[in-house]
C-alpha cells in the first residue's frame, strides 16, 4: 500500500505541478497531545481555525530560523483565528525544550512529538516541515525546510481572511 500511495503522490505531484510530495486538500491526522505547560493540544478542538503545523528541533538551524517568523504571524493573526501547534522532534526530553522555547519566546503551544506522530502526517524527510491547514481541516500547504516567509504570510493571511484555497496553485 506504501507503494500505491507513492504513486499516487507522483503521479498528482506531476500533474499539478505541486512541489512538495503532499496532496493538498488531504485531511489533517488528528492528535491530541500534552502541551509543556500540561495543557492538551488537540487537533479536534482547533477546528474552524487555520492551524500552523510545524515539526522542529532544538538542534535544527533552519527550525530556529523559522521561530521568529511564526511568533510575528501567531501575534499578529491569533485574534483573527491563527493557532500554531509547534511539534519537537526532539528525543531528549523536556527540559532542553523547555529551555530553548524560553529562549527563543515562542508564544505559540510546543507538544513533543515522536515518530509515530509524524507518520500520521506521512513522515518526515527534513525539519523544519510545516503544514498549514485550512479552516475545513484540509492541509492547504506542505513545506520541507525552511519555508519562505512571503510565501507562507500571504498563504496565511489569505486563509485567516477566508480567501479560497488560500493562494495555493496546483
Amino acid at each position: 500500500t506504501m507503494l500505491v500511495l507513492f504513486a499516487a503522490m507522483l503521479a498528482a505531484a506531476a500533474l499539478g505541478g505541486c512541489s512538495t510530495p503532499a496532496t493538498p486538500a488531504s485531511d489533517v491526522p488528528q492528535f491530541s497531545l500534552t502541551s509543556l505547560e500540561g495543557k492538551t493540544v488537540a487537533m479536534k478542538d482547533l477546528a474552524n481555525k487555520v492551524v500552523i503545523i510545524d515539526f522542529w528541533a532544538t538542534w535544527c538551524g533552519p527550525c530556529r530560523e523559522e521561530i521568529p517568523h511564526l511568533n510575528e504571524l501567531y501575534s499578529e493573526l491569533k485574534s483573527k483565528g491563527l493557532e500554531i501547534v509547534g511539534i519537537s522532534m526532539d528525543s531528549d526530553g523536556t527540559d532542553s525544550v523547555k529551555d530553548f522555547v524560553r529562549e527563543f519566546r515562542m508564544q505559540y503551544p510546543v507538544v513533543v512529538g515522536d515518530e509515530k506522530r509524524a507518520e500520521s502526517f506521512g513522515g518526515l524527510i527534513g525539519l523544519p516541515t510545516t503544514f498549514i491547514i485550512d479552516r475545513s481541516g484540509k492541509i492547504a500547504k506542505k513545506y520541507i525546510g525552511l519555508p519562505p516567509s512571503d510565501d507562507m504570510t500571504k498563504i496565511v493571511k489569505d486563509l485567516v481572511a477566508g480567501v479560497a484555497g488560500g493562494g495555493f496553485r496546483d
